[in-house]
């Protein structure tokens, strides 16, 4: 099928006003910007055509390879506009042309909301391009004026970057096939179940997609997410089949709800994900072919205004991934955590681990013992490290220099081959402890096929209204008189080991 030209850019004429402080509008910067940024991905100049909504015809939208509409308040008010693209969309979907290897050939540039669905339901599924940022303080979209300088700015082009090589892939997937119909197959293998986030972690879900696209993986949901929940969760529970990890980006936004529910979205894909983790857990205990299905959730470590809601939400997923072998909440840099989603799908992660694959053994030796300490304790728990020691067990602390990929398999490694552990509660956070207690309970899912012989916390340092109930749970000792290092304290634990 042959094209006049490749890109069609429609757009309302208010939304091209020029600029405060400059010559040109909205749209004729983000024409610009398109064409010089697809020319250096594609080493080829496409050739962009650009109409008003008011000068709009079906036959002018035909000429295109594929259709770039700019929507905002003023282009829902087009009744013209509206029904050229409606009728685009119809008889493209009834030729069976409108998607090209699952991808439309048109495409939402939202420059600012507006309920463009409710006029064209036909383009409800296709996901939107989101050219607006939302302020921090408010919760209101703001269009972008300025496109260079600041955080909020260079979020404009990590979605041009996006649009670029999205355009770019289906203009070739059409002049290199010939046809617009049929959708590329990518194994399970190689399919990403990246859930929708709250607004203020948009762009980090982006930089994450880029990524997963660029490496080849096929990356789901391919189509906006309905807005009604019982059709949310039936698509959500199909994608979720074709995957083999989900992916879930939690901040300080709770996100939106769905009509019908009291959950969000992001609350929502959760509770869905781990609902599938315990269906492939089931299947896998009754069949002899292994599904593989994992989940990482990442919490950004910058968590400042968090409402009640959203804290209640974030206890729970912590809950949840504890229970679970197969999820694992992170709460890392962004790019710590992108190097623990290509560890889990290149290597397999917890389900294929490879010791020689990194340079590190485990003592293998009677009795051994893992003494896991906070960075900020190694030189205090020195005392306790010598004594277990001198009393002739073998003995294996963390790492802390190096890859973080190499950092937490040896930390797995230790938790799959002691027998023994010792978690020592000094400077380091409550919530570091918490996170150490599930570690022991997930053990099994490294590679652990043995109960552990004895688990203990030990308390150096005054702390005030101590919960000792969080240990009780996980059947760990508590050793230490809130003061410093004593031989006594450590010997009911030795006892316990050794008998």
């Amino acid at each position: 099928m042959n094209f006049e030209y490749d890109i069609l850019l429609t757009y309302d004429e208010n939304d091209d006003a020029q600029i405060e402080g400059g010559e040109r509008g909205w749209v004729t910067n983000f024409e610009r910007f398109l064409k010089t940024l697809s020319s250096q991905i594609s080493k080829n100049e496409l050739q962009i055509s650009t109409i008003k909504h008011d000068d709009l015809t079906t036959e002018v939208v035909e000429r295109a390879a594929v259709v770039l509409t700019v929507i905002s308040p003023n282009s829902v008010k087009n009744k013209l506009y509206v029904h050229e693209i409606k009728d685009f969309v119809d008889t493209s979907i009834n030729k069976n042309v409108l998607f090209v290897e699952g991808s439309a050939r048109i495409f939402k540039i939202v420059k600012f909301p507006a309920d463009i669905d409710s006029k064209i339901p036909e383009l409800e599924n296709i996901i939107p391009y989101d050219f607006y940022q939302i302020d921090p303080l408010t919760g209101e979209p703001q269009e972008f004026k300025r496109f260079f300088g600041t955080d909020a700015e260079r979020g404009y082009w990590l979605k041009m970057v996006d649009l670029a090589y999205d355009i770019i892939h289906v203009i070739g997937a059409i002049k290199g096939k010939g046809t617009l119909e049929g959708k590329a197959q990518v194994e399970k293998e190689k399919t990403v179940y990246l859930a929708s986030t709250g607004v203020d972690m948009v762009i980090q879900r982006d930089i994450i997609k880029r990524e997963l696209l660029r490496h080849g993986y096929r990356v789901l949901p391919e189509h906006s997410l309905p807005k009604e929940v019982k059709l949310l969760e039936q698509m959500v529970r199909e994608d979720l089949a074709k995957c083999r990890l989900s992916i879930h980006l939690v901040g300080e936004d709770y996100g939106y709800k769905p009509k019908g529910s009291d959950l969000s979205i992001v609350d929502i894909q959760n509770r869905m994900a781990g609902d599938h983790t315990l269906e492939v857990i089931e299947k896998n205990n009754k069949s002899r072919d292994k599904e593989l299905f994992s989940r990482l959730i990442w919490l950004s470590p910058d968590l400042k205004n968090v409402s009640e809601r959203q804290k209640i939400f974030v206890e729970d997923l912590k809950g949840d991934a504890a229970s679970l072998d197969e999820a694992e909440v992170l709460q890392i840099t962004l790019q710590e955590f992108k190097s623990i989603i290509r560890e889990e799908l290149v290597t397999g992660g917890r389900f294929k681990t490879k010791t020689e694959d990194h340079e590190y053994t485990v003592k293998e030796e009677e009795n051994l013992i893992y003494l896991m300490c906070d960075k900020l304790d190694m030189e205090n728990s020195k005392p306790l490290l010598s004594y277990l020691e001198g009393k002739g067990f073998g003995v294996v602390s963390p790492v802390y220099e190096g890859d973080l990929v190499d950092i937490r398999y040896i930390h797995q490694e230790n938790l799959r081959r002691c027998d023994a552990s010792i978690i020592y509660y000094g400077q380091a956070s409550e919530e570091w402890i918490r996170t150490k207690l599930q570690d022991l309970l997930k053990a099994p899912g490294f590679g652990r096929n043995k109960p552990f012989k004895v688990k203990a916390v030990y308390v150096d340092g005054k702390k005030e209204a101590l919960n000792l109930q969080q240990f009780e749970r996980n059947n760990a000792m508590v050793l230490g008189d809130n003061g410093g290092f004593k031989p006594e304290y450590v010997d009911p634990f030795l006892e316990k080991l050794i008998n």
